[in-house]
Formats: structure tokens, C-alpha cells, sequence
């Protein structure tokens, strides 16, 4: 026990980073001296940092999608439930101001999916300069049967974040996504590619067509976009600017609602 006990007291020495000891074996006296300090690291993240000034999340959202014709959705050609649309992409969140963390300007890049279920049977076909919507002699499944649009986009949005700023040691430490946000702002983009997808069955054989073509959809897209919620999670808004099509007699502007997820 006594052995034991100097020997847990060269450890403690040791642990302290100041350790001198002497011993003599048969070939004679040796002495070893340790005077340098020991560092033992916490790998376990800090909970008190906080994030750098500007920080980068993945953008997701999802929801209902429709066209706007002649200032109003009421009556539309296309099914509300079924036309839907999809963004997704990369953004950048940088801190405005040395001292608060209220205003944040949001950008990047990603791709939006804007689909359309026309109703009654209907399809979209260029007629002269114009794509208009023309009964199909066959009947067509609902579900199989839509319009896309593919947009490669830059969102730009001015963020308010209203996420607790803390304190520690006399420095303030920001956090994002953490409360209640709002965002406002908007996006310009290019169309990478049209189609339009067909799908019934005859004499029992399912059959499917995608056509892929111009369809007189306008090359370029900008519009406004707009989303609030808490933390992560947002109800999210947009509405294209400039028509869906370049030389209909009427304008058709895409709107989508639906829900946005910031992954910080």
C-alpha cells in the first residue's frame, strides 16, 4: 500500500506537468526530470461558440403550383392538388452588421421543378407562335399526364433572423436559424428544358410519351419570392414576373406555395 501510494503521487506530479524523482538500481543512479506541461484537449464541441460570419445551408421545398391567368388562379386550367413544384440548391447566409444578428443577406444557386396537370383531357400544343391547350383524342391518365419546366436559378433574399444573441467574457456570440425568421427578396433564372409527359393505354398496353421541346416558353425567368417560419421550417412563396409563355394573347405567370427547409 505504500508503494502504491508514491506511485500515485508521481502521477498526480506528472499530470501537474512538474515531476522529479530519483532511483538506484544495480548499475547506479539515474534521475528523471519532467518540467513541461501536460495539455489534455476536449474533443466535445463548445456550445458556446458561435458561428462564423457567414455560414451555408441546403435549401428544399415543396408544395402547389399553378398559373396565374388574368390577375387571378380561380377557375385554372390545371388541377390544384396535382400541379406541384420542387426547388432545391446551396445558399450562403452572411451576417450584415458587427453587432446584431438581425439582418442577413441570403444568396445561391439551385434548380426549380415547376409541373402543371392540365384538367379535361386537355394537352399544350404550339399552334402558330403560340402554345395553347388542345383536347387529345385519347384518354389520358391523370398522374401520367403533366407539363414540366427545369429552371437553373440565383435567389437572392434579405433575411430578418431573430435568433437570441448570448454573451460570454464581454463578446457577443450570434447564432442563425435558431427563432423566428423572414425572408424577402427575389430570383432570376434560365429555362434548361421543357417537356411535356403523356401516359394511356390501348388495347391494353400502357403506353408513355415525353416530349421534349421549346413549347414557346420564355428562355429567361424572374420573379419574387418570400418565406417566414421558425428555425429550420418556412412557408414558402414565389411568383414568376414575366409570363410562362413568350407570345400568348394572354399572360400566364407560374405562382407556387409551399413549405421551405433550411438545413443549416
Amino acid at each position: 500500500e505504500t508503494k502504491v501510494a508514491a506511485e500515485e503521487e508521481k502521477l498526480r506530479e506528472l499530470v501537474n506537468g512538474n515531476l522529479n524523482f530519483k532511483s538506484t538500481d544495480s548499475t547506479g543512479n539515474y534521475s528523471i526530470a519532467i518540467n513541461a506541461p501536460l495539455e489534455i484537449k476536449n474533443n466535445k464541441k463548445n456550445k458556446n461558440l458561435g458561428e462564423k460570419r457567414t455560414t451555408s445551408q441546403f435549401v428544399f421545398a415543396t408544395g402547389f403550383n399553378n398559373l396565374v391567368t388574368n390577375g387571378a388562379i380561380a377557375n385554372s386550367d390545371f388541377g390544384y392538388l396535382r400541379s406541384t413544384f420542387y426547388e432545391g440548391g446551396v445558399t450562403w447566409n452572411t451576417r450584415l452588421s458587427n453587432s446584431s444578428n438581425l439582418l442577413h443577406l441570403k444568396y445561391g444557386l439551385g434548380f426549380q421543378y415547376n409541373m402543371l396537370h392540365v384538367t379535361d383531357n386537355r394537352v399544350f400544343e404550339d399552334i402558330g407562335d403560340q402554345t395553347i391547350l388542345t383536347t387529345y383524342p385519347i384518354d389520358l391518365k391523370n398522374n401520367k399526364t403533366y407539363f414540366k419546366n427545369v429552371y437553373f436559378v440565383l435567389p437572392v433574399h434579405l433575411e430578418f433572423d431573430f435568433s437570441k444573441t448570448n454573451e460570454k467574457d464581454g463578446k457577443k456570440i450570434f447564432k442563425s436559424h435558431k427563432a423566428a425568421r423572414f425572408g424577402i427578396g427575389g430570383f432570376v433564372g434560365v429555362n434548361t428544358n421543357s417537356k411535356q409527359f403523356l401516359g394511356y393505354e390501348i388495347d391494353g398496353k400502357k403506353i408513355k410519351e415525353r416530349t421534349k421541346a421549346d413549347f414557346n416558353v420564355n428562355d429567361f425567368t424572374y420573379g419574387l419570392s418570400a418565406y417566414i417560419g421558425y428555425k429550420q421550417t418556412s412557408l414558402y412563396l414565389k411568383y414568376d414576373l414575366n409570363p410562362m409563355f413568350k407570345n400568348n394573347a394572354i399572360d400566364q405567370n407560374n405562382v407556387s406555395l409551399g413549405i421551405r427547409f433550411d438545413w443549416n
